[in-house]
């Protein structure tokens, strides 16, 4: 019976200590998450720099907390398996580069907005949801970033890396999946990334 209760003990321990380190994680996340806002909103309101330039560090910036590379691989679904190591490793730049004009895009519709987190889900030990609202004078947009913690770090990358944002329970990732799906019923690879060329 003794055994028993130093078990179970230990089990409580066990739990309490995982969800301090839980806890922790999720603190220091969203602590390097509003530095990396508050950098960005410097950047673009920076006056002194050109579009082109502006948008440029705001990627730069961004870069090493998105991890555009499982986007692209998660966009394709089970085609992503069929493709050779060449053909593969054109669709992630490809994507990348779309996926970074497309935050560009959106940079240039910025008007003081500001970010505040609404509250932050750990359903995973590997993954965590910030659910967000951006704030302007006009309006209130909710928008939720996904984020998940690769086993290997990789390199030139933080330790938390987003894969997927839902702006208004719309996810990029799904929609991505959706119209290449659609796409593919009846072209093939070739077409889907001349397209993406077309587009970057």
């Amino acid at each position: 019976m003794l055994k028993f209760y130093k078990k179970v003990v230990l089990l409580l321990i066990s739990l309490v200590f995982s969800q301090t380190l839980a806890a922790n994680e999720q603190s220091d996340l969203k602590e390097h998450f509003l530095k990396k806002i508050d950098e960005v909103v410097l950047i673009v309101e920076d006056k002194k720099l050109s579009k082109d330039d502006r948008n440029a560090k705001i990627i730069k910036s961004l870069t090493p907390m998105m991890d555009f590379e499982l986007m692209a691989k998660l966009s394709l679904g089970n085609v992503w398996k069929e493709l050779s190591k060449s053909d593969a490793d054109k669709f992630v730049s490809l994507y990348v580069e779309r996926m970074k004009q497309s935050y560009s895009s959106k940079i240039d519709a910025y008007k003081d907005e500001k970010i505040q987190i609404k509250s932050i889900e750990q359903a995973k030990e590997n993954k965590i949801t910030f659910l967000t609202d951006l704030v302007s004078k006009e309006n209130r947009l909710e928008i939720a970033y996904k984020f998940h913690k690769p086993k290997d770090r990789k390199k030139d990358k933080d330790m938390w890396l987003i894969y997927d944002v839902e702006i208004s329970g719309v996810s990029i990732l799904k929609t991505d999946i959706v119209q290449f799906k659609e796409f593919l019923q009846t072209k093939n690879i070739n077409e889907l990334m001349d397209a993406l060329a077309k587009k970057a």
